[in-house]
């Protein structure tokens, strides 16, 4: 599958964006990467608030890259707000920080991240980190129609048609 939708990279440090951008650019990502400077400016570009509400110019991620240390809020506040919409819950995020401390590892896949990721301390590794995120996560995942087609699309779904999952009935 060749989408090429954004992926969101909540990050508050310049340098572990140009990095990122780097390592994009050695895999050959060609999904563009929308950066979020802090916690509240990733909240507000995933809820089109102020200037992301132009769904043309800042669409919705296919994926979010999200760091845990970051100003105003923090990674875990986002991920906290995010898996509290109805909607937006199941947008694929990979928590990438530089804590390896059990606790954050624990709270992130509490709080529904779907990967942590230690950030890693050289360019061949982020390369390899870029790359297999583009292998799976771009390649090869089938995201959830909010993050293909919109918000309006995936309001249209008939929730009460769908089976209740296992343990929920």
């Amino acid at each position: 599958m060749s989408l090429l939708r954004q992926v969101l990279l909540a990050e508050d440090d310049e340098n572990d964006v140009w990095f990122m951008q780097r390592a994009f650019e050695a895999a050959g990502i060609d999904n563009p990467l929308q950066v979020a400077e802090d916690g509240e400016q990733a909240i507000a570009y995933l809820d089109g608030q102020g200037k992301f509400s132009d769904r043309a110019q800042f669409p919705l991620p296919l994926l979010m890259i999200l760091d845990l240390k970051m100003p105003r809020k923090t990674g875990l506040d986002v991920l906290t707000w995010l898996r509290g919409q109805e909607i937006l819950n199941c947008l694929p995020v990979i928590v990438f920080s530089s804590s390896a401390h059990p606790n954050d590892v624990e709270l992130s896949y509490r709080l529904g991240a779907n990967a942590f990721v230690v950030k890693p301390s050289s360019t061949t590794r982020r390369n390899d980190f870029a790359r297999m995120l583009k292998g799976f996560w771009l390649d090869f995942n089938l995201p959830p129609l909010v993050c293909l087609e919109g918000l309006e699309s995936a309001r249209k779904i008939r929730w009460d048609a769908l089976p209740a999952p296992l343990g929920c009935r």
